[in-house]
């Protein structure tokens, strides 16, 4: 069974960013961002696919290297937005009788 390629622990990609910019909220100042930002971005999947694109860049790497569950092969983000199939009945079912419910 094939395994699913791990990335950069959360933790190693917070050191880096710490041993270039002395903390996170700092390198998020620096590129135009709320101080919590990055903090967010790192930890949170999907929370700003430009600001992981930017500590990619600051890494020397691509993002779906460093998060490859966040990115397909094509480097793409995957969607968080899952595929809705209305479950609701329509107007007509819910009155076959013609009778107010």
């Amino acid at each position: 069974m094939a395994q699913k390629p791990m990335g950069m622990h959360l933790e190693d990609i917070k050191a880096a960013l710490r041993k270039m910019y002395g903390s996170l909220a700092a390198f998020s100042v620096l590129i135009g961002r709320d101080s919590r930002a990055v903090s967010k971005t790192i930890s949170t999947h999907g929370y700003s696919v430009p600001i992981e694109r930017e500590i990619a860049k600051a890494l020397k790497k691509k993002p779906q290297d460093i998060w490859p569950q966040r990115y397909h092969h094509d480097g793409s983000p995957v969607s968080l937005t899952a595929a809705r199939i209305p479950t609701a009945l329509r107007g007509s079912a819910h009155r076959q009788n013609e009778v107010a419910a």
